[in-house]
């Protein structure tokens, strides 16, 4: 009983702590223009990583529990920050945000100009918000499961987090290029030390060759683009890129775009993400699915689209168009084949993905647009689904679809989360898929009606496996694998529980309001997608 009073009154003082904080911050907010305090978002969230980083630092890694408390609440406080400057961010007038908010310091050092400034606009406060978010998720699945290092673990969380919300602040081409590739070692690390089954090391090699493949293109024209220019400051570059040769032009294209490309995935570039979210602990899964695929398209909408003429473009968008149908349907069909739960969810992630590479290279506003309301959402979703299928795989020690049937009798909670998250998945109306795959739909029509039909087959294929899944799962199919039995007959098969809940009810709820309330994430984005397409 005495244990019990304490823990309530370690949570009602965690919770006077953020509230103090969550003042500071409006306080302060107040006396500061919103231009000033987003303008200086990596600042402060460089700050506040410090801080977390030397908070972890100072706990012995016996005190495990304490470890993951101060971790929960830290991963808290970045969602408050990243909240409360999203919110700012939608204070700035129009004028501003088309501008974006930028924050300039360069090195000079010989021949060497680089801007290592930040500049944040509304695709980029977006993404970090969602980083942010899914970092707390990842945070709550990973209380019982990580059992080894958990301090190094938790670090290493933190280190891609900060990575991450750096990599969506930054607009110069190298500093943008040394942390898309610095994101690689903390995510080598986890899958290598807490993945799952024996062949994790050969994921993680599998994971460094593919990129680095990508980043031989990559770094090659960014060194063209500085022989050239001087410099690899974006604006720099975006006004006189139109000096170079039409091939010129064409080629610095193609190395950027497989860098990216790699990351999307697309087909033939895909296999490195299977054998990695089948290899990788919960949490790995969901910073995959959730956050590190949109990498890729990010790194489009900024530098493919951003950079290059529509004259370049229209040139190269018959051939995405070809890649991306052939990803979205043999992905779809593969998916149908596939025994191992995690590689169906990989596979789904494949197609989503490339349904938002068609609506990238649309060249309107509703392709645009579409494309980073469906990055947003299919965060949500398929982050969401590797946490659920992480929750049996812990009780099972089994992805295999044959080992389950019938859990809707057992775990009637979780059934009904994860059918709320398959009609997401599937893009049903009132959820945020639906609202990004209509978009991305419409604008790809505008830019070619062959195209859109495909990608409609696509998502008729998506219904199809989707459901398919659902039922394989949680309905009778006389199947039921012994050890499952087991479980049941003991007991010890057990329906979801708050911390699981928890960690998957933030994105949940961002499902169901982005689905009825598109406008909240369109408002923030408009200008941004709006400036991609002035050339």
């Amino acid at each position: 009983m005495e244990k019990y009073k304490q823990d309530i009154m370690k949570n009602i003082n965690n919770i006077i702590y953020m509230g103090i904080i969550i003042g500071i911050l409006i306080i302060g907010g107040q006396s500061l223009s919103s231009e000033f305090l987003v303008s200086n978002t990596l600042n402060i969230f460089n700050v506040l990583f410090i801080i977390v980083l030397s908070c972890l630092g100072l706990i012995h890694k016996n005190k495990e529990e304490t470890i993951k408390r101060v971790s929960y609440w830290s991963s808290l406080l970045f969602v408050i920050v990243a909240t409360f400057l999203t919110i700012e961010y939608t204070y700035l007038t129009d004028f501003e945000k088309i501008g974006m908010v930028f924050n300039s310091d360069y090195i000079y050092t010989g021949m060497l100009n680089i801007n290592i400034g930040s500049s944040i606009d509304g695709i980029g406060i977006i993404f970090i918000w969602l980083t942010t978010l899914l970092i707390v998720s990842c945070v709550l699945i990973s209380w019982t499961v990580v059992k080894e290092e958990v301090k190094m673990y938790m670090i290493l969380l933190f280190i891609i987090e900060i990575l991450l919300i750096n990599l969506f602040g930054v607009i110069d081409l190298i500093h943008f290029y040394i942390i898309y590739e610095s994101i690689l070692i903390p995510i080598v690390i986890m899958i290598s030390i807490w993945g799952s089954r024996e062949e994790k090391k050969i994921a993680a090699y599998q994971i460094f060759v593919y990129t680095l493949i990508g980043s031989i293109f990559m770094l090659s024209a960014i060194g063209y683009i500085y022989y050239m220019f001087g410099t690899t400051d974006y604006f720099i570059i975006k006004e006189g890129i139109w000096t170079l040769s039409d091939i010129e032009q064409k080629l610095l294209f193609i190395g950027l775009f497989i860098g990216f490309a790699v990351k999307i995935p697309m087909v033939p570039l895909h296999l490195w993400l299977l054998r990695a979210h089948v290899e990788a602990p919960t949490a790995g899964s969901v910073l995959l699915a959730g956050i590190l695929l949109k990498m890729g398209g990010y790194g489009f909408l900024r530098f493919n689209v951003g950079l290059f003429s529509s004259n370049i473009l229209d040139f190269f968008f018959p051939y995405i168009t070809v890649i991306c149908i052939i990803s979205i349907l043999y992905t779809g069909i593969a998916t149908i084949l596939q025994l191992d739960i995690k590689k169906i969810i990989a596979y789904s992630s494949i197609s989503h993905m490339n349904v938002v590479v068609l609506g990238i290279f649309s060249q309107n506003i509703q392709g645009i647009e579409g494309s980073v309301f469906l990055m947003v959402s299919h965060g949500f979703v398929s982050g969401s689904l590797f946490l659920c299928i992480g929750m049996i795989y812990e009780q099972t020690k089994s992805r295999m679809l044959y080992s389950y049937n019938n859990l809707a009798v057992v775990m009637p909670n979780y059934a009904i989360i994860f059918f709320l998250l398959t009609l997401a998945n599937i893009a049903f109306p009132i959820t945020s898929s639906f609202i990004g795959e209509l978009l991305i739909f419409v604008g790809v029509m505008k830019a070619n009606i062959i195209a859109a039909f495909f990608g409609g087959m696509g998502m008729i294929i998506t219904v199809f496996y989707s459901f398919w899944l659902y039922n394989r799962l949680f309905f009778d199919n006389g199947m039921l694998d012994e050890q499952v039995k087991f479980l049941n007959k003991k007991g010890k098969f057990r329906d979801i529980n708050e911390r699981e809940f928890a960690s998957v009810v933030l994105p949940l709820i961002g499902v169901g309001v982005l689905g009825v309330a598109p406008n909240v994430l369109l408002n923030i984005i408009h200008m941004s997608c709006m400036l991609l397409l002035k050339k």
